[in-house]
């Protein structure tokens, strides 16, 4: 039964808070419904490349990342020649890392791998550090060797995202039908279940996928420009630009979204969609997932309230994204409940009662996120089974999902307050 309207503070603060998501829900919902079939190929390209093709693989090199590493070293050996003539990987590690005897053992018979390793004494001038820091020395390296030209691509991965088939092919079919017009690339980031040990965040990471084939597809794919921001993985650029950009972004938790917005500002309308999948792992545990959330959120906020030289309307969709983030706690029910009860307040409803429409419609579309990034996730694992089980069990579990979403969340605001600059990185390998 629905109550009549009442205008208490409770009431137009839920009328507000959520309906927040509804201009995310409408421009995704468009998108799938235009796109329709097309919304998200893979890339079947048969044809070879000539151009150079430079893989950089930044890494900590930790013992326990190094098997990760491996995986990511051994698939790009095993796809890169489908599709290109001219390649390279070049891993990035500090020097002193814990696995640097065993990477350079394990390459010692990879002709097309080579070990770059950024001296301590290594500084850019904005003092960047972590991934930026080691981005930018891999940059140096590259224009040193006059390879910071428009006909080179650098091709971007995470020390524990490897690649496929499609992923080279669509690079390939980038390159040759695309460049000149289109100067960066960005696909889809997937995560097969056999990857990480914890249940809970291989269902968790299913609102990536779906996020990136809707939000991210919308600015980076059909706006050609990504406000959005990037991932710092499966992102191909050109050389030259790259070089242009560079990595020296100062004191940065995510250096993705600054290279994202910095693009955006030069070279609008220049992107597209790359059409494969990169394959990642989820984090290992709850507490890894919170930490990695955490990071973001607290860089995002760094990026859109602190002193940098993006315009304010280049900040206006990550600003939007990290407010429906960040006060998500304030709406669930279990916390809008107690707070009515401990003000009296035992009517909930909107101020006006066809705000239900969109109440309901965000919720709906917040379930099919979930369901379409599990099917996106399980279509890449090699275990397939079982998909209406685990729908069934996603469908209570988004609740659970949300609240360890929101609590990263605020965390990451805590990060942000307290101006606490440490880059986490988590273990995400079985």
């Amino acid at each position: 039964m629905v109550t009549k309207p009442s205008n208490t503070w409770l009431n137009w603060y839920l009328t507000f808070v959520w309906s927040l998501y509804l201009p995310a829900a409408l421009a995704g919902t468009i998108r799938v419904l235009l796109k329709g079939d097309k919304l998200f190929v893979l890339s079947n390209y048969k044809q070879t490349i000539d151009n150079l093709v430079v893989f950089i693989v930044p890494s900590v090199a930790r013992h326990d990342t190094y098997p990760a590493l491996r995986r990511v070293i051994e698939s790009v050996e095993a796809h890169a020649p489908h599709n290109l003539t001219q390649w390279r990987l070049d891993l990035v590690i500090d020097e002193g890392a814990q696995a640097e005897n065993e990477l350079c053992t394990f390459i010692a018979d990879k002709p097309h791998v080579r070990l770059l390793i950024v001296p301590r004494t290594y500084k850019t001038k904005n003092h960047t550090r972590s991934k930026a820091r080691a981005n930018q020395y891999a940059a140096d390296i590259r224009k040193l060797e006059g390879e910071a030209v428009e006909d080179v691509y650098v091709y971007h991965l995470d020390d524990d995202t490897h690649v496929e088939e499609d992923t080279i092919a669509s690079i390939a079919e980038f390159i040759d039908t695309k460049s000149g017009t289109f100067l960066l690339a960005q696909g889809v980031l997937a995560f097969p279940h056999e990857l990480s040990p914890s249940h809970f965040c291989r269902m968790a990471d299913s609102i990536r996928p779906a996020d990136d084939i809707t939000r991210c597809g919308i600015f980076t794919g059909d706006l050609g420009t990504p406000l959005a921001g990037l991932h710092g993985e499966h992102m191909l650029v050109s050389a030259q630009v790259e070089d242009q950009i560079g990595w020296d972004f100062g004191d940065t938790l995510v250096e993705d979204a600054f290279f994202g917005l910095s693009f955006a500002r030069l070279y609008p309308g220049r992107s597209c969609v790359l059409k494969s999948f990169s394959y990642g792992a989820s984090p290992a545990s709850v507490r890894d997932l919170i930490q990695q959330r955490k990071r973001w959120a607290a860089g995002l906020l760094k990026l859109v309230l602190g002193r940098n030289e993006f315009p304010l309307l280049y900040r206006i969709p990550i600003a939007y994204t990290i407010a429906c983030w960040i006060l998500s706690p304030f709406y669930f029910v279990g916390f809008v409940l107690v707070i009515s009860h401990l003000c009296g307040v035992n009517n909930t409803s909107p101020v006006v009662l066809w705000a239900i429409f969109p109440w309901t419609f965000t919720l709906a579309y917040s379930v099919w996120q979930y369901i379409e990034g599990l099917r996106i996730n399980l279509s890449v694992s090699k275990t397939q089974k079982h998909q209406i089980v685990y729908t069934i069990i996603m469908l209570p579990c988004i609740y659970f999902f949300t609240i360890v979403e929101a609590f990263a969340g605020l965390c990451g605001l805590y990060k942000f307050i307290v101006r606490d600059s440490k880059f986490e990185v988590i273990k995400k390998e079985i």
